[in-house]
């Protein structure tokens, strides 16, 4: 299941007095205009199991998130099963925007080439729902086990982050940063094999002349958002990844967050200015360097984390060596 709910914060929430959790992603990408008196455009009806588009064919719906829906599919072409993202009009006031998005979400995966990253397969307009398509991959999300079972043990942790780190290595190398790291986007197969999904919110420098700026941008995760990040998503680079996968780290360990409050304004000035509680602290049987290596990722100052994925794969190599 390579494709998720592709909703995310954009702008922080401060009226909400809800808990504020790995499942927050309010997102308003497309934000909501006041009612008006004018006529809406007719739309064409939701897609539903058994619609043929492009060439493939829908079997069945995986999940629905404000901007698109989310269908397992098989390709009449080559007879294997694909994942679609397709465009949810009925949430969507800014046609233009919507699209555009998607199509840069397109752009963005078709420049990585790695087995832990989702293959990008085809993107098209049929013409009545603008769609992606990527693989299809047997799993579960992280996040969704992490919210069944709780922590997870240290070795598994360990060897799922370092998929991640590889995964992460080959998206940097692509020129991109992913921007919403989290759980929620990372695939678990029976076999223990992840996959990166979502790239909804990826930045590179060779597609951002394409988008208008007006000011910061806010985007990503709350939960999991570096500090950088919260400040202007426009500007982080491929460190703001690492402080996000630590995050994960941290979750996975103790199965909690490193911070928590009561809306997304809390959570964010947290990562701004509050340490981190140790996950040594948090949880037993977690090994001291684990421990060490997650705060690092976790470091306020991207200059005092890993600086690239290969300082951060060594570092995981010499943890896994100790166990």
């Amino acid at each position: 299941m390579p494709l998720q709910n592709t909703d995310r914060l954009i702008a922080p929430d401060v009226g909400t007095e809800s808990q504020a959790n790995a499942g927050d992603t309010h997102a308003v990408a497309y934000p909501q205009r006041p009612a008006s008196a004018e006529p809406v455009a007719q739309t064409a009806p939701p897609p539903d199991v058994g619609t043929v588009v492009g060439t493939f064919v829908l079997q069945s719906k995986l999940g629905e998130g404000i901007s698109c829906h989310v269908f397992r599919g098989w390709d009449q072409s080559l007879s294997r099963p694909v994942a679609l993202k397709i465009l949810n009009w009925a949430n969507v006031y800014d046609r233009a925007a919507a699209m555009k998005q998607l199509r840069m979400e397109a752009m963005a995966l078709a420049r990585v080439k790695h087995p832990l990253v989702v293959r990008f397969i085809d993107f098209g307009f049929d013409p009545r729902w603008p769609y992606l398509v990527t693989e299809f991959f047997e799993g579960r999300p992280l996040g969704e086990l992490l919210r069944a079972g709780g922590a997870l043990p240290p070795e598994w942790s360990l060897f799922l982050i370092s998929q991640m780190a590889d995964a992460l290595g080959a998206v940097w190398r692509a020129g991109l940063v992913h921007r919403d790291i989290k759980p929620d986007n990372i695939l678990v197969g029976p076999n223990g094999n992840a996959k990166l999904i979502d790239f909804g919110l990826a930045k590179a420098d060779a597609l951002e002349a394409t988008r208008e700026r007006t000011g910061p941008e806010l985007a990503g995760t709350a939960a999991y958002l570096a500090p950088e990040q919260a400040k202007d998503a426009s500007v982080v680079d491929h460190r703001a990844d690492i402080y996000s996968l630590g995050v994960t780290l941290y979750e996975a360990l103790t199965g909690r967050l490193p911070f928590e409050g009561r809306n997304r304004v809390q959570v964010i000035f947290q990562h701004l200015n509050s340490p981190p509680v140790p996950p040594v602290q948090r949880a037993e049987g977690i090994p001291q360097l684990l421990s060490d290596l997650c705060l690092w990722m976790l470091a306020k100052n991207p200059d005092d984390r890993p600086q690239n994925y290969d300082e951060l794969r060594q570092a995981l190599n010499t943890v896994q060596g100790a166990r």
